[in-house]
C-alpha cells in the first residue's frame, strides 16, 4: 500500500496529524487522526453524495473535528472540503501536502525519495561482538597492550581481524575487501575506498601492538576460565602450521605431520580447558618432540598450577617412544592410524553396531580388543618401528568414531576414482593388445603413472609380460576402505573421561587443525612483504583468539540444548543484513527483520529483539544549526 503521511500541519494556531493510506487500487481505506493542540480531535471521513438527475454517487473527503458540546456530549462539525475521491481529487491533495511540507518539522518524504545506497552484513557480527564483549577480550587487550602506537587501529582493528577469521577465513577477497561488504561501526565509510597496500599496512602495526600483550592477555583469559570450569586437568593440542614460499625465520622444513611435504613449519601446541584455548606456544618446525614436550609440561603445570596434563596429538605428530613417557605422570588421546596400525583393522572388526551419538551427524562407540591373541613380535607400524608389547597397550581405552555424512561423501568419492582410474587402465590394456604398445617399459610406466595418482594402487595392481597388460581390483583392499568410510579411531590412557568427552576432546583438536592448517596473509597483500617472526605469532594470535570466541559460542549452543554447530549458525546469521538508505539530508540504516528460527538463535547469545534501525545515524550536508535541530527534533539525539 502507498502510504502519504503528513504531520504537524500548521494551521489556524492548531495542529493537525492527518495519514491517508491508499492501497494498490487507489483507493482511499482510512485515515488516521490525532489530538490537536485544541484538546480536540481531528479525522477524515468520506461523505458519499447523491448528485444530479441520475443521482450519481460522489464521494468527497472531508476534515472534519470532534468537539464537547454545551450539553457535554461530543458532537462533529466541518472543518474543511479535501475535495472529490476521485483521481484528479486524490492527485490535488497529494500535491497540496507536498506543498505543505516546508511547514514542517517532520522528513516528509514519498518511496521515489528514498535511495538505497548498500545491504551489508550484520547478523554474524552482532553475534560475535556480543560474545567478544562477554568475555570481555576488547577490555583485556586495551589494558594489557598499552597505549596504541602509531598506525595501530587498536582494539577494533583486533577485533576486525577476529571476526574476518571467524566468517570468512581464507576469503579471496582479503580482511581490507571483506570490511567493504560488513556494517561494522568503527570502520564505516572507512574501508569503502582506498589504497589496500596503505590500508593493510595499518592491520600489521595492529598486529606489532597486539603481539606485546600476548602473556598478560591469556593470563586474563586463563582465570577467566578457571571461575567457568574449576578443573585441575588441562589439555593440550599439538599440530603444525605450514606457510608458502619462504615463510619467516623461525619456519623450518620438518616431518610433514599434516599437509604437504617440503613446506616450511613452525609446531604449534595450545592449552585447552573445557574445550576453551587458553594459550599457546609456537616452536621452530624443526623442533624435537622429545624436548618440546618435555619443556611444555614443566611450564604449563608451573604457570598453570595443575596437577596433570593430557596430551592431544595426531597419531603422525607424536612416536611411541614420546607417548610411553607421557604416561608415566600424565596422558594422552591419540589416533589410531587408519591403515598403518594393525589395531585399525581389529576394531572395523566390530563393524557398523552399537554406536552412540555424540551430537549431530557425529556417533562413537568403546571396544575393547583381546590382546592376549596378537602376537607377541608383531611391530606397530609408527614411524620409528617401535615395538609395542601387548602389556604396554592393553589397559588402554579404544573409541571407534563414525560421521555417516562423511562416509556417503567418500564412499562417492572412492567410486569416481575407480571408474576413473578404470577407464584408462582399459584404454592401456586395449593399446597393448592391439600391439600399439609393445615395449615393456613402456607399458609398465603408463600403468603407473595412473595408479600413481589418487591411491590407484590402495584399488588396482597390474602384471605386464610380453605385450600383454593385465589388472584388477584388489577386493580385500577396497573392502576394507568401505569399512573405513567416515570412522577414526582413538586410544587413550584416561580412565575417567566418559566416551563423549574423550572424542569432543579429539574433534577440538580437529577443529584447531581446520583453523591453522594453511597460515596464509589474510589481509591479502601480495606479495607478502612482512613474513617476520613477530608478525607470524600475532597471526597466529589472532587465530587463537577467534577460536576461543567460536568454542565460546559452541558452549552457548550446548547449554541452550540447540542441535546446531557454529558453523551452521554463522552461515544462517548472513540473512541479516543493515540497509543503508539516503533519506534527504539523513543516512538511515535499517536492519531486516530476522525470521523466527534466527530470532530464537539470537535469544541464545543475550540478543532478545533486533532494533528496526539503528541509532548511530550519519549526518550529510545539512548546514549545522539546522541540522542539529532535525537531529534533536526527530529523536535522533
Amino acid at each position: 500500500m502507498e502510504t502519504i503521511v503528513f504531520e504537524n500541519l500548521l494551521t489556524k494556531a492548531k495542529i493537525y496529524v492527518i495519514i491517508f493510506v491508499y492501497d494498490k487500487s487507489d483507493i482511499l481505506r482510512y485515515a488516521i487522526w490525532y489530538k490537536n493542540y485544541g484538546g480536540q480531535l481531528m479525522f477524515v471521513k468520506l461523505t458519499t453524495v447523491k448528485s444530479g438527475k441520475k443521482r450519481v454517487e460522489i464521494t468527497y473527503i472531508r476534515l472534519l473535528e470532534k468537539y464537547r458540546g454545551k450539553d457535554g456530549k461530543f458532537h462533529e462539525r466541518a472543518v474543511a472540503n479535501l475535495g472529490r475521491m476521485d483521481i484528479e481529487g486524490r492527485t490535488n491533495i497529494t500535491r497540496l501536502l507536498k506543498s505543505l511540507r516546508r511547514f514542517s518539522d517532520e522528513i516528509l518524504v514519498t518511496p521515489e525519495e528514498i535511495e538505497s545506497k548498500a545491504a551489508l552484513e550484520y547478523g554474524q557480527l552482532l553475534v560475535c561482538r556480543k560474545l567478544w564483549n562477554e568475555i570481555g577480550l576488547g577490555e583485556w587487550i586495551r589494558e594489557s597492550c598499552g597505549r596504541v602506537a602509531k598506525y595501530s587501529l587498536g582494539e577494533s582493528g583486533v577485533l576486525a581481524m577476529v571476526l574476518n577469521r571467524l566468517i570468512s577465513p581464507g576469503s579471496e577477497l582479503g580482511l581490507c575487501r571483506w570490511l567493504e561488504t560488513v556494517y561494522l561501526e568503527e570502520f564505516d565509510n572507512r574501508f569503502r575506498d582506498g589504497d589496500t597496500k596503505r590500508r593493510a599496512d595499518r592491520f600489521y602495526s595492529t598486529l606489532d601492538w597486539l603481539i606485546k600483550g600476548k602473556e598478560r592477555i591469556e593470563e586474563k583469559v586463563y582465570f577467566w576460565i578457571r571461575t567457568l570450569f574449576p578443573v585441575d586437568v588441562v589439555f593440550y593440542d599439538i599440530t603444525n602450521v605450514q606457510f608458502e614460499g619462504k615463510g619467516p625465520a623461525m619456519s623450518r622444513i620438518g616431518y610433514a605431520r599434516l599437509g604437504k611435504r617440503n613446506h616450511k613449519q613452525v609446531l604449534l601446541g595450545i592449552i585447552m580447558i573445557e574445550g576453551l584455548p587458553v594459550a599457546h606456544y609456537v616452536f621452530r618446525g624443526n623442533q624435537a618432540e622429545k624436548k618440546t614436550l618435555s619443556w611444555i609440561t614443566k611450564e604449563v603445570k608451573k604457570k598453570y598450577n595443575v596437577g596433570r596434563i593430557i596430551f592431544v596429538v595426531d597419531r603422525g605428530m607424536i612416536t611411541v617412544t614420546n607417548l610411553e613417557e607421557i604416561a608415566k605422570e600424565d596422558g594422552y588421546i591419540v589416533a589410531i592410524r587408519r591403515r598403518k596400525d594393525e589395531e585399525a583393522k581389529e576394531l572395523l572388526e566390530s563393524g557398523n553396531d552399537g554406536f552412540i551419538e555424540i551430537k549431530e551427524n557425529l556417533f562413537a562407540k568403546e571396544v575393547k580388543i583381546d590382546m592376549s591373541k596378537k602376537n607377541k613380535n608383531k611391530r606397530s607400524k609408527d614411524i620409528k618401528n617401535v615395538v609395542v608389547n601387548d602389556t604396554e597397550i592393553d589397559d588402554k581405552r579404544r573409541v571407534v568414531c563414525l560421521n555417516p555424512e562423511k562416509a556417503k561423501e567418500q564412499k562417492a568419492k572412492r567410486e569416481s576414482i575407480m571408474t576413473e582410474l578404470e577407464h584408462q587402465l582399459v584404454e592401456l590394456k586395449e593399446k597393448a593388445d592391439n600391439g600399439k604398445v609393445k615395449n615393456q617399459k613402456v607399458i609398465t610406466s603408463s600403468a603407473e603413472r595412473i595408479l600413481n595418482k589418487k591411491h590407484g594402487k590402495r584399488y588396482f595392481d597390474y602384471k605386464v609380460g610380453e605385450g600383454k597388460f593385465e589388472y584388477w581390483q584388489k577386493k580385500e583392499n577396497i573392502d576394507y576402505e568401505e569399512k573405513l568410510d567416515g570412522k577414526f579411531m582413538i586410544k587413550t590412557t584416561e580412565k575417567d573421561l566418559t566416551l563423549k568427552e574423550i572424542v569432543l576432546r579429539y574433534k577440538d583438536l580437529s577443529d584447531i587443525e581446520g583453523c591453522f592448517r594453511d597460515i596464509k596473509d589474510f589481509i591479502e597483500v601480495a606479495p607478502v612483504y612482512h613474513f617476520l617472526n613477530r608478525r607470524v605469532r600475532a597471526h597466529i594470535f589472532v587465530g587463537v583468539l577467534a577460536l576461543l570466541v567460536q568454542r565460546y559460542m559452541e558452549k552457548k549452543l550446548d547449554n541452550a540444548k540447540l542441535e546446531i554447530s557454529s558453523e551452521r549458525v554463522l552461515e544462517k546469521l548472513k540473512a541479516i543484513h543493515v540497509v543503508i538508505n539516503q533519506v534527504k539530508h539523513l543516512c538511515l540504516k535499517y536492519v531486516t527483520p530476522p525470521s523466527k528460527e534466527l530470532e530464537q538463535i539470537l535469544r541464545v547469545f543475550g540478543i532478545p529483539k533486533l532494533p528496526k534501525m539503528l541509532s548511530d545515524i550519519s549526518k550529510d550536508t545539512v548546514p549545522g544549526e539546522k541540522r542539529d535541530n532535525l537531529m534533536v527534533e526527530n529523536g535522533f539525539r
